[in-house]
This record gives structure tokens, C-alpha cells and sequence, in this order.
């Protein structure tokens, strides 16, 4: 059994905290969305904007803490991922899409202090496994948060069952039934055959706020003989779904169940017996919209699985990928959905531009652009806390001591080499040799150089974006290629010197929380 007590408690700044790409609210993603998508279907979906203005007014509840794990070095949310995601928006409300919400946010916002959600308490779990049980006890049990509807509850169960734990192990786990758990896999394995039906709008908004869609009166369909002999399915011990019939007439009667789900046509009362699901059905099929002479065959199963083969094996490659911290490929280098405003045109301008550009036609061009883009925010960044300043304060100092230095050398070699007895005039030899002037005001440190500092300095008062960044300047051969001098030259001036797609969105990947931190503070302060 598994001891909570053991598990540490700690603060978090709120922009290292990951959103979870396997979060069961997220419905409509077919592959992994990345960390805007889900702030976007979060507000869209699942009042994370309302919970934003709560917290404005209430402040934010200690009780709940969100619970996290470590995956490729980055806290993910495993449970809390509305509060997190309210919280981002309030720090950054740039982050959402919407100009009229987010102004509206923004009005709220003035009288509000952001230090008390700069970082949030959590409690820190071994891995994913480990905090199931607590996960579904808050949203299935009697918990203060919002409650998951059916088919986030049977998501949750498939994503774990694909993630390679036994039906008897989910079930020994919960506390559920076998025959719940295959139940459950059924209804996510339907729902996801729904999901891809060509619907009008009316009924795909139905069916994405998803509480408001019953699964339940699916399965009341599916339940009974005559309800798979008409939609021409069948299950295995797994809950995966057999079709019988062609894809488009499976379609077309699936399709039809679920208008009428959604128009209180079939509900308990309408199809509660087996004899009205009977009666039902069998005079839905007399209908002109549906092939009745088609015979169920086990042959279109086999196609189907052929195809759900070649499905699954690309799922597993995604996956593996996942794993390894690597992506797939994709033709942005940064979602279109993702906003970083600093409120300085030319900085926005470019940042614009690189999310226009396909990466797999334009690499040389993302790769000076995302080099310019990072060199002018740490730079405005520091300009903004007097980092500057003590950049050029430092530099005086040293260059102050290396002038000495060399002054004195000189000083000694002509007394040694000319058998000069008398003191030479230190001060009259530096404005010969012209060492007694300090750092040009002109000065503007080296990207390489400003990052560094940020690893000395207290500018970023998160301790573990430092000592990361810190990290990838001392290990990372992919970020050093991007942000070094000597390599950004080779980079404009050198033919054969290539920065791959992979590389520049594994550059993104990792210094997308530093840059997100920088940009949030260049806008506060303008």
C-alpha cells in the first residue's frame, strides 16, 4: 500500500510546473499536445478561466495540492492540472488565445498579488503509478474537486491499461471489478470510435464538453444483442471493438445512435428492456439510410485490425519517443497556439515569424531567428534588472586587473632588461601602452556570456531553472551550438555548418522555461 506521508512536500515555481499531456480531460488531441494546446482546451473546456477568476477573489487554497512527478527532468502535473493552468494564465494572461478573455482577466488582475501563486506547495510522487489511487479518490470519491464524468474516469483506466497494467492488476488496484474494468475499456474504445464520426457542430460541442454527453446511454445500446448485431460489433476480452460490418455503413448506424443519444431519444426510459431495444432497433434498421442485406463478417474485422495494427505501432513509436524526451517530427519549431508577448515589437515580431516558418523547409532560417530571439530577451531581460549594469560593473573590475597586470609585467621587464634602478611611472606607462581606459559603453556582452551570468546572479530567483540552464551551458552540445558565438558565426558565415530540425527543437524544448520566465518579467515591467 502505498504511504503518502513519504512523499515530499515541496514549493515549485509555477513556470517549471508541466501541464499533463495524458491528462483524462484532454479529449480531442489524437497525438501529444504540447503545453499551449492544453491551456487552450483547458479554457475551453473545463472552466479553468473561471477557477483563474476564483482564485482573484478567494485567493488560492492551500488544501489539494497539486501532485507531481519527474519525467525527463521536468515536473509533470499528474492531478491539479486546472489549478496549475489557472494559475499560468494569471501569471502570464498572455497565454490565452482569446483577446476578450484575456482582457477581462487582465482588469481582475490589478489589485491581485502574484507572489502567492509564483510557486506552488506540491506533493512530489515516485512516478505515475503511485499517485493513481489518489488521483481517482478526488475525482471519483468524495473530494473537493471536480469530479471526472464517465468517460474520464474510463480514459483514465486506458490510458493505464495501454500503458501495460493487467485488467487484474487495475482491478486488485481500485478496487473495481474485472468485468468493470473490460466494461470500462469497452466504453473508452466506443467513445473513441465517436470521436471520430463526421458530426455537425451541434453535436461535436456536445460531445467535447463530454459531461454533457451520456456514454451511458451508448452502452445501453451495445449492451444487448440486438444493439451489436446493429451497429455490427463485437468485443473482445479486452474491450476492443470487432467491426462486422464496412466501415462507412458502421459509421453511418454509429452515427446515428449518438444523434439520437444526444436529442433524448434513447435514454432509460425509451430503451430500458431488452424487448424495447428490440422493438427499437429493429425498426431504426428498416430505415433507407442503413444497407440491411449487409451480413456481418468476421472479414471486416480482420481489415480493421489490420489497420488498427499499423495505428497502434505508430502510437507505440510516439510513445518510445516520449520516453527518450525526443518528439516527433512536426512542422512548426513552436505551436501557433503559443503566445510569448514582450511587449517589444521587433522582439514579438520575430518570435511571430518562427512560428510561421516549417521547420523542415526553413532550418537555417529558425535557427538565426531562435539564435536573435534568445540573445534579445536575456539581453532585454537583464537591461531591465540592472543585469546589465553589473555586467559592465564586473568587466571594469576585470579588465581594471588584467591592465594592472600587464602594466606591472611591462614595468618589470624594463627595469630588468635596461637596469632601470629608479620606480617607473605606472600611471604615465598605462596611458602610453593606452591600458587606463575602462569598458566602452558601447559594451554588449556575448549570449554565451549574459547566460552565464544569469547562472551567478539572483536575477532568477527559481533555483532550478538556474541550476538547469547552468547544466545545458556546461553539457549540452545541441544548446551551445545555437547560443555559442564562435558557432552562430559558422552558422551565418560557413557553408558546411548544418543546425538539424531535431536539434533546434531539442534547443526550444529545453530553454522554452527560461525564456518563458524572462518574458513574463520584460512585460511587467513595461
Amino acid at each position: 500500500m502505498t504511504n503518502y506521508f513519504e512523499w515530499p512536500k515541496r514549493k515549485i515555481s509555477i513556470t517549471t510546473l508541466r501541464l499533463d499531456y495524458e491528462n483524462p480531460r484532454l479529449t480531442q488531441f489524437g497525438s501529444r499536445p504540447n503545453q499551449s494546446e492544453i491551456i487552450d482546451y483547458l479554457i475551453e473546456n473545463e472552466k479553468v478561466l473561471d477557477l483563474a477568476k476564483s482564485i482573484i477573489v478567494q485567493s488560492y487554497f492551500l488544501n489539494e495540492q497539486p501532485i507531481v512527478t519527474k519525467e525527463n527532468n521536468k515536473f509533470v502535473v499528474l492531478e491539479g492540472n486546472r489549478r496549475v493552468a489557472a494559475c499560468k494564465i494569471l501569471i502570464n494572461p498572455d497565454l490565452i488565445k482569446s483577446d476578450n478573455k484575456r482582457n477581462s482577466l487582465k482588469k481582475l488582475l490589478k489589485d491581485f498579488d502574484l507572489s502567492i501563486i509564483t510557486k506552488l506547495e506540491v506533493y512530489i510522487s515516485p512516478n505515475r503509478s503511485s499517485a493513481d489511487d489518489m488521483i481517482v479518490n478526488r475525482h471519483t470519491g468524495g473530494s473537493v474537486v471536480e469530479r471526472w464524468d464517465k468517460t474520464k474516469q474510463d480514459r483514465f483506466i486506458h490510458n493505464r491499461f495501454t500503458d501495460g497494467e493487467s485488467i487484474e492488476s487495475l482491478s486488485k488496484k481500485f478496487s473495481i471489478s474485472k468485468g468493470d474494468i473490460k466494461k470500462a475499456l469497452r466504453r473508452y474504445n466506443v467513445f473513441s470510435e465517436i470521436s471520430k464520426l463526421d458530426l455537425e457542430e451541434q453535436y461535436k460541442k456536445v460531445l467535447r464538453e463530454e459531461v454533457k454527453f451520456s456514454m451511458t446511454n451508448v452502452e445501453r445500446v451495445y449492451d444487448s444483442k440486438f444493439g451489436r448485431d446493429f451497429l455490427g460489433v463485437n468485443f473482445d476480452d479486452e474491450g476492443k471493438i470487432k467491426k462486422l460490418l464496412p466501415k462507412e455503413e458502421f459509421s453511418k448506424r454509429l452515427k446515428t445512435i449518438v444523434e439520437k443519444v444526444i436529442q433524448g431519444e434513447i435514454n432509460s426510459r425509451t430503451l430500458n428492456t431488452e424487448k424495447e431495444k428490440e422493438e427499437y432497433l429493429k425498426n431504426l434498421i428498416k430505415s433507407d439510410a442503413f444497407d440491411s442485406t449487409i451480413e456481418l463478417d468476421e472479414k471486416y474485422a480482420d481489415f480493421e485490425q489490420e489497420e488498427e495494427k499499423k495505428i497502434e505501432e505508430e502510437e507505440k513509436k510516439e510513445k518510445e519517443s516520449l520516453k527518450t524526451g525526443r518528439t516527433t517530427s512536426s512542422v512548426k519549431l513552436i505551436s501557433g497556439s503559443l503566445h510569448f508577448i514582450t511587449g517589444i515589437k521587433r522582439i514579438d515580431d520575430i518570435f511571430d515569424e518562427m512560428k510561421d516558418l516549417n521547420i523542415k523547409k526553413h532550418p537555417n532560417s529558425i535557427a538565426v531567428l531562435l539564435r536573435s530571439y534568445i540573445d534579445m530577451v536575456t539581453y532585454q531581460f537583464l537591461k531591465n534588472n540592472n543585469g546589465i549594469k553589473e555586467i559592465l560593473v564586473d568587466q571594469g573590475v576585470k579588465l581594471k586587473q588584467e591592465n594592472e597586470k600587464t602594466i606591472n609585467t611591462i614595468a618589470d621587464f624594463f627595469k630588468t632588461e635596461f637596469k632601470i634602478e629608479e620606480e617607473i611611472d605606472i600611471v604615465k606607462l598605462a596611458k602610453a601602452l593606452k591600458l587606463n581606459g575602462g569598458i566602452s559603453k558601447d559594451f554588449i556582452p556575448s549570449l554565451r556570456f549574459m547566460l552565464a551570468h544569469l547562472t551567478k546572479s539572483d536575477l532568477i530567483s527559481e533555483p532550478k531553472l538556474k541550476s538547469t540552464l547552468q547544466s545545458y551551458l556546461n553539457k549540452d552540445s545541441k544548446v551551445d551550438k545555437v547560443i555559442g558565438h564562435n558557432e552562430f558565426n559558422l552558422l551565418v558565415h560557413n557553408e558546411y555548418y548544418i543546425n538539424d530540425q531535431e536539434g533546434l527543437k531539442s534547443v526550444w524544448d529545453k530553454l522554452e522555461p527560461i525564456l518563458e520566465y524572462m518574458v513574463i518579467n520584460i512585460k511587467s515591467k513595461r
